[in-house]
């Protein structure tokens, strides 16, 4: 979703506009949940908690969203934090940890192996979902469905309406784009590190 695009939806989610709030949540629903896995390191049932807390708070506060100040999935990212925050926080210990799966993930979607040092980092997270946001929609979603959510191609088939063998040849795609977007990713941040360290 180009600005234009975005800036249309952000009027009618303020006029509430029903069909605007539908497109809103089909667009970000996954990546949030993603995100909100990976950033908290929580389980898929405490994920989907704290994005529909989230989806709630933006429904009460859209007329708060300035475009000039930056895009909408930041602000919803900010959003979505301070209601896990807000509801972690009532917790005495964090339920159901899942272990960060970010690792995992990566190597799952090509047996290319990555240098060590970058699947110990704990940001190693954080830069998945960076890739997986850089990649157009339906490919992002089909990598979630089938990396993240465990769904078989038959599922992502039905859930996408494309054949199965359409399906095959997305994710084969979507693979090698993840892959190139996470490794740029990966060497523009071993690049700020250098310059970080050089400038001490």
């Amino acid at each position: 979703m180009d600005q234009a695009e975005e800036r249309a939806l952000v009027r009618g989610l303020i006029k509430m506009d029903d069909g605007a709030w539908t497109v809103f949540c089909s667009e970000y629903s996954m990546p949030l949940l993603t995100y909100v896995r990976l950033q908290f390191a929580c389980s898929r049932e405490l994920a989907e908690e704290i994005v529909q807390m989230a989806f709630v708070r933006c429904v009460k506060s859209i007329r708060s969203f300035n475009a000039s100040e930056g895009r909408l999935f930041p602000w919803l990212k900010a959003v979505a934090r301070n209601e896990a925050h807000t509801l972690l926080s009532t917790y005495p210990a964090r339920p159901e940890v899942a272990s960060d799966g970010s690792c995992e993930a990566v190597e799952s979607l090509d047996e290319a192996v990555l240098p060590d040092e970058v699947l110990a980092r704990r940001e190693t997270q954080l830069l998945v979902h960076e890739a997986l946001l850089a990649l157009p929609s339906r490919n992002r979603k089909a990598l979630i469905l089938k990396y993240l959510e465990n769904c078989r191609v038959a599922e992502i088939a039905r859930a996408l309406g494309q054949s199965e063998k359409a399906i095959e040849s997305l994710l084969s795609r979507s693979r090698c784009a993840f892959k190139a977007m996470f490794l740029k990713k990966v060497d523009r941040d071993r690049v700020s590190e250098s310059e970080h360290f050089d400038g001490i």
